[in-house]
């Protein structure tokens, strides 16, 4: 797995973004992320939509690479780390929980996780409804309307169309960073992207395997 980073000071922080969908906090040695949607797949194929088994696998894979790459003690979740009911694939969280016994794993719950709570406490997944706050950023699943407080969140998937020539577009998963709030890629690479126009107020780190590509908005 190619691992490209980009490093941002966000509230006095020292953070590092990189092209797999993650922030790594050095400070408190914690990988954060959001949208993993476990199980998605499986809920599709459930209802006859024909969708490749290993998507979870994969994702969970590519999340454990970087756990081991930034020797991180903890991950945050910010919300969606499943995508519907319990199934086989979400299940596949409980082999990777016990790979990593010594990995504190916590979670924002998102819209998604509505039968979350029991396969938490499963597992030992440590979970808060509303926020989970660390070094004076809040930690929410919604973008946060209140500008007032430093938030880092998910939900949206945003994406991003760059134009090449001749007449063509790529469209690329990426962070929206403000002043005052980061808005996360979903991880899982079975997702939409929302790549509406970008608020001034943002600017934009579009990721591909092969780069992290800052985009300043003009």
């Amino acid at each position: 797995m190619n691992i490209q980073e980009q490093h941002i000071t966000f509230n006095k922080q020292k953070l590092i973004l990189n092209n797999q969908r993650t922030i790594f906090c050095p400070k408190q040695n914690t990988l954060i992320l959001s949208d993993l949607h476990l199980g998605k797949a499986a809920h599709f194929r459930k209802n006859g939509i024909p969708i490749p088994s290993d998507i979870s696998s994969l994702d969970l894979q590519r999340l454990a690479s970087l756990i081991d790459y930034y020797r991180a003690e903890n991950i945050l979740v910010v919300g969606d780390l499943i995508h519907a009911g319990i199934n086989q694939e979400v299940l596949l969280l409980e082999e990777f929980k016990q790979k990593h016994g010594n990995l504190n794993f916590h979670l924002v719950i998102g819209n998604h996780d509505r039968q979350v709570e029991k396969l938490a406490k499963q597992i030992n997944i440590i979970y808060h409804h509303d926020k989970f706050e660390m070094e004076q950023i809040h930690f929410v699943h919604e973008p946060a309307i209140d500008r007032s407080v430093f938030t880092i969140s998910g939900h949206i998937h945003p994406g991003v169309s760059i134009k090449l020539p001749p007449n063509k577009h790529l469209r690329l998963p990426c962070f929206w960073v403000s002043a005052q709030q980061i808005i996360l890629p979903a991880f899982s690479k079975f997702t939409g992207l929302d790549s509406r126009k970008m608020s001034e107020e943002y600017d934009c780190y579009a990721l591909h395997e092969e780069i992290i590509l800052p985009l300043k908005n003009s």
